[in-house]
């Protein structure tokens, strides 16, 4: 009685949450994930940090205004206006500018990245809600199966057809898919919640789709997301060793100066007094260089051993990438074998399993161990055939993520 309630309370939540689910394909969950989801965000602010700071590669220095008075040529007061400017050498910007180029590449190759993986993420919440759905109808049909069988054993048992062992047995069974159904509820509603989050809602998520075996798409692993990023990271290192091995170069000093001078000077072959609205004007012209080439060396350096193990990185990157592929074939063909065997053949043979027991039982051929085990054997197959599905579903929809193409 206490599990007819719990089955009864059980069904009324599957209805709740069908009538206020938010049904969707597995397409419109994945528009709806990189629309939403924060961690997309997230590194969409992260491209535009990294365009910002492009703008601040091609930094010139600060311009510098100093005024100087006082008495530097005569007892008179005289004044000096000095405008100067420190520009990094031309190869030295154009390399700072390519780099935040890279930069920004980066960024968008680290959106990519996530992009898939939240493809990914969401396409397997989705199928895994899709197997648990199909197990529940699975249980469900068990759970009428088994019910009969109890009824049947009971007024047999009550007849004096039957023994208490085989009526003792038929009531565990049936509880026992009650069990199950629980325990798969529990555990759809868990993969639910991890949907919800990748989506960023509120709503419950109801797949509209039904259960059935995918359809793998080519690609090749050169558009590996992860792969691109690795790549883009050596880029990014190549391009900041050449950044530090320009500054290499001394900067150009560029300026311009506006002063008086106060006195007698002799511009015409005359002596002639200059007041101080005569002014004296002229430009600065220059390089400047450090005198300690140690910690420029260093930085360069640094920035060597960066971009090396980022080449290793890459390449270890694609070495695990491809064994990561090539694992995943072997496991597309052999759950793909194991998939077919169920359905040329196991399939069939359940049903025929299960309709003969049920027949042969309801009028006496056989007792209740071998229609026990007939159930157990045809239920086996089924519930061993879902989960071969979704194996097999779950290895395409690896590959695909591998070869980003989802």
């Amino acid at each position: 009685m206490i599990y007819r309630v719990k089955i009864f309370v059980l069904s009324l939540a599957l209805i709740s949450t069908a009538t206020y689910a938010q049904k969707m394909s597995c397409k419109e969950a994945i528009q709806a994930a990189l629309k939403n989801n924060d961690r997309l965000k997230a590194e969409e602010y992260h491209i535009e940090q990294a365009r910002q700071l492009k703008k601040a590669q091609t930094d010139l220095g600060k311009f510098s205004a100093t005024l100087m008075k006082g008495e530097y040529n005569t007892i008179q007061q005289d004044n000096n206006v000095t405008f100067s400017q420190s520009i990094p050498f031309p190869s030295t910007l154009m390399a700072q500018n390519k780099l935040g180029k890279e930069q920004v590449l980066g960024a968008e190759r680290s959106l990519a990245l996530e992009q898939n993986n939240l493809v990914y993420e969401v396409r397997l919440a989705y199928e895994l809600l899709l197997y648990h759905q199909a197990l529940q109808q699975l249980l469900l049909s068990q759970d009428t199966l088994f019910a009969n069988f109890a009824r049947v054993a009971s007024v047999r048992y009550k007849t004096g057809e039957g023994t208490l062992l085989e009526k003792t047995t038929a009531e565990s069974q049936h509880l026992e898919i009650k069990n199950q159904l629980q325990q798969n509820e529990a555990d759809r509603n868990i993969v639910q919640k991890r949907l919800q989050v990748l989506v960023n809602t509120g709503e419950v998520i109801q797949p509209n789709e039904d259960f059935v075996k995918r359809t793998l798409t080519q690609g090749t692993l050169t558009n590996n997301p992860t792969w691109q990023y690795e790549l883009q990271q050596t880029n990014i290192s190549r391009q900041a060793l050449r950044v530090e091995r320009n500054r290499f170069l001394p900067d150009l000093e560029l300026g311009y100066f506006n002063q008086t001078l106060i006195g007698f000077q002799n511009t015409t072959g005359t002596e002639e007094f200059y007041d101080k609205s005569k002014r004296f004007q002229g430009f600065i012209v220059g390089v400047s260089f450090p005198l300690w080439f140690a910690p420029q060396t260093a930085r360069a350096k640094a920035a060597f051993y960066q971009h090396e193990a980022a080449q290793k990185t890459a390449g270890y990157t694609q070495a695990l990438i491809t064994q990561e592929y090539e694992q995943a074939m072997l496991e597309l063909r052999k759950n793909e074998t194991s998939l077919a065997y169920y359905e040329q053949s196991a399939l069939q043979n359940a049903a025929l399993i299960l309709s003969q027991a049920t027949k042969s039982f309801q009028t006496g051929e056989i007792g209740y161990a071998e229609y026990l085990q007939s159930l157990r054997t045809a239920i086996g197959i089924k519930a061993n055939y879902l989960m071969a599905l979704q194996q097999y579903n779950l290895s395409i929809i690896k590959i695909e993520s591998l070869t980003g193409t989802i």
